[in-house]
């Protein structure tokens, strides 16, 4: 972690977050409701305010007990920590995580990866924490999205960052590239959603059919912030893990 990024996160989360429920959580809501049991055991990684898992306690899918959420920004988990006591919600580091090996069900890392300088050593931190079996829901801004790309390169050449809130590590990815690195990282690809199909200021505007829509057809790759599935493999098919190829 380092001390500037935390700094700007801390700066960030000052103000409550007002429009946090935004597309990759409202997609990824449906999916969870329909794994989730009161056992499961659930983590997300850069969690900020945490919205999605404040509304899975407020839906009462799981017991406080068994969320879990950490972040760099003391700020952010000061708030949600207000609002979820019995969670266990905490400040620290992505490549140092703080839980026992195999311990997670499910893990969520939203909008998170392409702030990250060096995504391997973070993938397989969680992969270590992630029980066999367990899934990992990953979402991220898609350069595949035929509108984003441009959008990115305006706000750049224009100095206006906030137009899609420039952070301190802000890395380019597809789809294509985010499914090779967890795939290298041993994880099991099992399918993706779409979550925006339009660039940032303009997908407010999105009806949630239109997604559904547009996610019937097959075109959730194409969607601005696609939500990826991904399994850590069963005991005796974990082997690859460690043979894995890191070039």
């Amino acid at each position: 972690m380092q001390a500037n990024e935390a700094a700007w996160y801390d700066a960030h989360y000052q103000q409550i977050q007002t429009a946090e429920w935004v597309c990759w959580y409202k997609f990824s809501l449906p999916y969870l409701r329909s794994v989730l049991t009161p056992e499961t055991k659930l983590v997300e990684l850069g969690c900020g305010q945490a919205p999605l898992l404040r509304q899975l306690a407020r839906e009462k899918l799981l017991p406080e007990e068994n969320i879990y959420g950490l972040d760099q920004s003391r700020i952010a988990v000061d708030f949600v920590k207000g609002i979820l006591p019995n969670a266990h919600i905490e400040t620290g580091d992505i490549y140092r995580l703080p839980y026992p090996k195999n311990f997670f069900d499910i893990c969520l890392l939203m909008e998170t990866i392409e702030h990250l300088e060096e995504p391997a050593p973070a993938l397989d931190q969680i992969f270590s924490v992630l029980a066999p079996q367990g899934r990992l829901l990953v979402s991220f801004p898609n350069f595949l999205s035929p509108p984003w790309l441009p959008f990115r390169l305006l706000a750049e050449w224009l100095n206006k960052p906030h137009w899609v809130v420039l952070q301190p590590v802000d890395k380019i990815y597809t789809v294509f590239h985010v499914i090779r690195l967890l795939q290298r990282a041993g994880f099991k690809f099992e399918r993706g959603i779409g979550s925006g199909y339009g660039p940032p200021y303009f997908y407010r505007f999105e009806k949630d059919w239109m997604t559904r829509a547009l996610n019937k057809l097959g075109l959730w790759r194409l969607s601005f912030h696609p939500i990826l599935i991904f399994r850590k493999p069963a005991i005796g098919q974990s082997v690859s893990h460690s043979n894995k190829n890191r070039t």
